[in-house]
């Protein structure tokens, strides 16, 4: 009989640990919700991740965020299905508690409909369909990490309409283990290519003035006559097409002058707005166009 029981505890034992998604694991700055269970794991280098630091809205059919960071760096995606004695709304407080006295900065907390449209988060924004939920029972929170290192964290929480509770955690650590610039064979490929700079307003922002000497010195061997900058930028609910097209503008202006002054002597630029669909890209972004 002890044989048994012995048995059946380890089978237990394999079927819980055997719950977590293969290769996933937890943070060490998070607590992992009690009972839960890990059903969705990424991890890995990206450019362009959005970092929502305001309600996420839909205008004209397009996803809009007021003011966001735009990212390059190493990506750590956690989903968790939370156990049945876990409530997420004190989860989600907890977890926020006890990072703000480790010395994180909040940059942004929401909760129900301040947050957004539930769907824009789970589909458009994490990929991850199980996050979709009735826009009340929403929580989301982000945070600058405490430490010399800029990393950042955040967290959204949600129960959906059959009772089932989730929290997505992201990590994100800007500009570890990135590459140089390598994008000469995709404009020659695709006739376009994205630049991995973020902006301060409508000026690169500093941490990605140095890239631009990266992404000249990568199209030296091109002829800068056939390319064209281009830029766009969504319209934010308080602003206009006109002002979208302005901004985008100003960035596309801005990044040509950077990279001629480093070598890539490019003498056209255009700001788009949000007039072409970002197809699953940041609106936000800039490129470099191939047009002959």
């Amino acid at each position: 009989m002890k044989i048994w029981i012995l048995l059946g505890s380890i089978m237990l034992s394999q079927l819980s640990l055997a719950a977590d998604v293969p290769g996933s694991s937890d943070l060490s700055e998070v607590k992992r919700p009690s009972g839960s269970e890990i059903i969705r794991y990424a991890e890995g280098t990206r450019s362009a991740i959005r970092f929502p630091l305001e309600r996420v809205e839909r205008v004209n059919n397009r996803l809009v965020i007021d003011d966001e960071l735009d990212i390059e760096g190493h990506l750590i995606d956690i989903t968790y299905e939370l156990g049945p004695r876990e409530d997420y709304a004190i989860y989600m407080n907890k977890l926020e508690s006890g990072l703000r006295q480790t010395g994180a900065e909040i940059l942004f907390s929401c909760e129900s409909r301040g947050c957004g449209v539930s769907g824009l988060w789970a589909n458009s924004l994490f990929k991850v369909r199980e996050l979709y939920g009735p826009n009340g029972n929403q929580i989301y929170f982000a945070v600058k990490l405490a430490g010399g290192t800029p990393r950042y964290l955040s967290a959204y929480g949600i129960e959906r309409g059959n009772r089932r509770q989730y929290v997505h955690v992201r990590l994100v650590a800007p500009g570890i283990e990135q590459p140089g610039f390598q994008g000469a064979q995709i404009l020659l490929a695709d006739g376009r290519v994205i630049l991995p700079v973020s902006f301060a307003g409508n000026r690169v922002s500093p941490e990605s003035r140095a890239k631009i000497a990266d992404i000249a010195a990568d199209l030296q061997s091109l002829n800068p006559e056939d390319f064209a900058v281009v830029a766009y930028r969504a319209v934010t609910p308080s602003g206009t097409l006109n002002d979208a097209i302005d901004q985008s503008t100003a960035r596309a202006e801005h990044v040509r002058v950077l990279l001629s002054d480093a070598g890539l002597p490019i003498t056209s630029a255009y700001g788009l707005g949000p007039l072409v669909a970002p197809e699953g890209l940041s609106p936000d972004r800039v490129e470099i166009v191939k047009f002959r």
